[in-house]
């Protein structure tokens, strides 16, 4: 099949979704390809902070003011996204005070609101740190919902005009001169190929983007960083609690609706297809998160998980912590000769707006047009229409009646006419999509208990593609990478529970 477009986009992380609907809401015609679904890499494997900035304060006054901006921005046009908790940097005996007094001036510098809290207030509004910690630093962290915010951007640039291809790899480009005359590229589900004719192509891979850029010809300089995290199975506070030191490993507890993610590593990744949480970084993620919330050396945790950072970096540095977390916006046109591709690559996720912002400009005055953003100015369109987190959370300390019909998911209430009306409006291609647009597995039981209702469902509908009991050993695999990493205590017992279920039940073997 041939398309054409003005604009190809490579990408579908929030980056990739952020530009479609900043292009759309400009009327510039763009598509979208991405190899899995929306948020398959970094997007969807991040630990859910809402910066405020001050985890870069001191070592990146850049990236901290974008982040602060960036904040602001988003409880105007996102509020339904966000659970503004505010964040507490705890400083313990071992930290001393030295590092807290920089970080309140580079606050300050950046434009941060940041309130000294004496030990005792810190402790009335979070009774559940360290009782020894010598004072905090209160910033407006929060905690942020990256599905929602990605999937509401690419349904607004759809409404707005702009196209998508999901589950579609590029397999090589077609150079004509100084310029990529086009693509081809293959649905990884059903097999059809396509040829894709753009006058501009937006790299918005993340850390597969010299892997783009390799069939070009190109290449940028590029640190991939794998940064483990753990979820606890239930919420360990109602802030986001930082260590007021220099950045380091398991320096941060981010609540997230019912739980609590612990984080996060920092290590240097070769491969960004296979990577896993080892028991070393579980121990030392728990070790030092315990420093702040003694609490978590019992609390039960209920999967791991990793994502690939991709840092931009001009020259090779040793410590990937010391490379900045701000964006790089690459024109190949100047560096290479390309004239019309573009790399936006690092950032961190509540960047996303400003880097699409800045892609956008940037094609704007390649195509010698001149219209602004709005994107900053335009809320998302759940914005007022759903209800915000804490709403969601309040609703979820209330038991849904059961007359109110089945429910599929007991971890997060969530009943079957909800996911109904969901399958009827959405375009699926397979499990996970629905995953990533509903509640669905996202509780303590990680799936055990609601996955083979969700497959029965689809039967139900005949929305069932292939081979169910296939599919849902694939999920169970899936699920195994992430719970076996933290596998001991009453997890393991409910582990040993859910494995005679399946085998007893759906007589899955090995």
């Amino acid at each position: 099949m041939k398309i054409q477009t003005e604009v190809l986009i490579i990408g579908g992380g929030a980056t990739g979704a952020g530009i479609s609907r900043d292009l759309s809401l400009r009327g510039i015609p763009s598509l979208l390809v991405e190899k899995g679904d929306f948020l398959s890499g970094a997007s969807g494997r991040n630990h859910g902070l809402f910066h405020s900035g001050g985890r870069y304060a001191v070592s990146d006054p850049e990236a901290a003011r974008e982040c602060i901006e960036e904040n602001r921005i988003h409880r105007k046009i996102a509020p339904h996204c966000i659970e503004t908790t505010d964040g507490f940097f705890v400083s313990l005996p071992e930290d001393g005070l030295e590092f807290r007094d920089r970080f309140l001036k580079a606050c300050e510098k950046a434009g941060i609101p940041a309130t000294l809290l004496t030990r005792d207030d810190a402790l009335a509004l979070e009774p559940g740190i360290h009782p020894d910690i010598l004072s905090a630093v209160k910033v407006p962290d929060g905690a942020i919902d990256p599905f929602t915010l990605v999937l509401e951007n690419a349904r607004d640039a759809e409404k707005n005009g702009a196209k998508f291809l999901l589950h579609t790899g590029i397999t090589s480009l077609d150079m004509e001169g100084g310029r990529v005359k086009g693509v081809r590229a293959k649905d990884l589900i059903h097999g059809e190929e396509y040829s894709i004719e753009a006058s501009y192509l937006i790299n918005a891979t993340g850390a597969w983007a010299n892997q783009f850029l390799r069939l070009a010809g190109l290449r940028i300089g590029m640190a991939l960083s794998k940064g483990s995290l753990l979820i606890t199975n239930q919420r360990m506070s109602h802030r986001v609690i930082n260590r007021c030191r220099p950045s380091s490993d398991g320096d941060i507890i981010v609540p997230n609706e019912t739980v609590s993610i612990l984080g996060t590593t920092s290590v240097r990744s070769e491969d960004v297809e296979n990577f896993e949480v080892t028991p070393e970084e579980v121990d030392l993620l728990i070790l030092e998160t315990s420093r702040m919330i003694p609490k978590i050396k019992e609390t039960r945790l209920i999967r791991a998980y990793a994502g690939i950072r991709p840092l931009f970096q001009s020259e090779e540095q040793d410590d990937d912590r010391s490379i900045s977390r701000g964006f790089a916006l690459i024109d190949h046109g100047k560096r290479d000769g390309v004239e019309n591709l573009i790399t936006i690559t690092g950032g961190k996720f509540v960047t996303y707006r400003l880097m699409a912002e800045k892609v956008s400009d940037l094609l704007c005055q390649k195509m010698g047009i001149s219209v602004s953003c709005s994107t900053h100015l335009k809320p998302l369109p759940g914005a007022g229409k759903y209800p915000s987190l804490p709403e969601r959370l309040k609703k979820m300390g209330h038991l849904i009646s059961p007359e109110k019909g089945e429910i599929l998911c007991d971890c997060e209430l969530i009943q079957r006419a909800e996911v109904e009306r969901f399958l009827k409006e959405e375009k699926v291609k397979g499990l996970q999509d629905i995953l990533h647009r509903t509640r669905l597995a996202k509780g303590t039981c990680q799936g055990g208990f609601c996955i083979y209702r969700l497959l029965g469902l689809l039967h139900d509908l005949r929305m069932a593609e292939g081979d169910s009991n296939e599919v849902l050993k694939g999920f169970l695999e899936e699920r195994w990478r992430g719970i076996r990493p933290v596998l001991w205590g009453t997890a393991l017992k409910e582990e040993e529970l859910l494995e005679s279920i399946y085998k007893g039940i759906f007589n899955l073997g090995p």
